[in-house]
C-alpha cells in the first residue's frame, strides 16, 4: 500500500494532479480546503474525502483514490485533539490510521508535539492494533529544548515501546535530529530546511 503525506499550503484542488503519478491509495493533506471548495469535476478521481477543520480554506483532508481501501472516523475520536484524527481503514489490509496536523493551542505547553503526546496517551488502546501515524507534526528532536508536556523524543520513545517507528529513519538509517532530507523549507527559503513531517508505522507493516 502506498500512502502520501503532503502539506499542500492550501488550494489542493489545483494540485492533486501532481500526486496522481505516484498512484497512492491514501493521501493525508494538511492545509487543504473543505469539500465545499471543490467542484464535481475535480473530485471525480477521488473515491473518499474526509475533512476536518475550522476554516474552509485550511484544514486536513484524508483521501482514498481507489476502491481497495475505505476510511471512516474512529468512534473514539476526541475533539480535544482536533487534528490528531484516528480513522478505521479497511480493505486489502485493516489498520488504524492517525492523520496528523499538529497546531498551536491556547496552552503553549500543550501545543504542537505536546498535542500529539497527549493524544497518543489518550488513544493508548488503539496503539496496540496495527497502525500508521502520519502527517505534518511540526516537530523534530532539535526542538526538544522547547518546553512541552511531551517532547519529540518522548513521543518517539513512546511509540517505539509500542513497536511503532518512523519509516524514514528506518529506511534511511538516520537518527532523529540528524535527517539529511528536509520535508519543509521555512517561508519557502532553501537556506532554512527542516524535517517535520513523518509516517510512523507498526513494524510489521514496514515492508508491505
Amino acid at each position: 500500500m502506498k500512502l502520501i503525506v503532503w502539506n499542500a499550503a492550501m488550494r489542493f484542488r489545483d494540485k492533486l494532479e501532481h500526486l496522481k503519478p505516484y498512484q497512492a491509495a491514501i493521501l493525508i493533506i494538511p492545509e487543504s480546503e473543505s469539500p465545499e471548495k471543490w467542484g464535481q469535476t475535480k473530485l471525480q478521481d477521488v473515491n473518499q474525502f474526509l475533512w476536518f477543520g475550522e476554516k474552509v480554506n485550511k484544514g486536513i483532508g484524508i483521501f482514498t483514490l481507489n476502491e481497495h481501501y475505505k476510511i471512516e472516523l474512529h468512534p473514539l475520536y476526541n475533539k480535544d485533539f482536533r487534528y490528531i484524527i484516528p480513522l478505521l481503514v479497511t480493505g486489502k489490509r485493516n489498520f488504524i490510521l492517525f492523520a496528523v496536523s499538529s497546531q498551536n493551542t491556547k496552552a503553549k505547553f500543550e501545543s504542537y508535539i505536546g498535542q500529539i503526546y497527549l493524544a497518543l496517551k489518550y488513544y493508548d488502546s488503539l496503539l496496540k492494533e496495527p497502525c500508521v501515524i502520519a502527517g505534518d507534526w511540526n516537530s523534530n528532536k532539535n526542538f526538544d529544548h522547547i518546553k512541552r508536556v511531551g517532547t519529540h523524543t518522548d513521543v518517539v520513545n513512546l511509540l517505539k515501546n509500542k513497536g511503532i517507528i518512523s519509516t524514514y529513519h528506518h529506511f534511511y538509517k538516520e537518527e532523529h535530529g540528524d535527517e539529511s532530507q528536509p520535508t519543509h523549507y521555512f517561508r519557502k527559503k532553501y537556506a532554512r530546511p527542516f524535517h517535520i513531517d513523518y509516517i510512523f508505522t507498526s513494524t510489521d507493516k514496514l515492508h508491505r
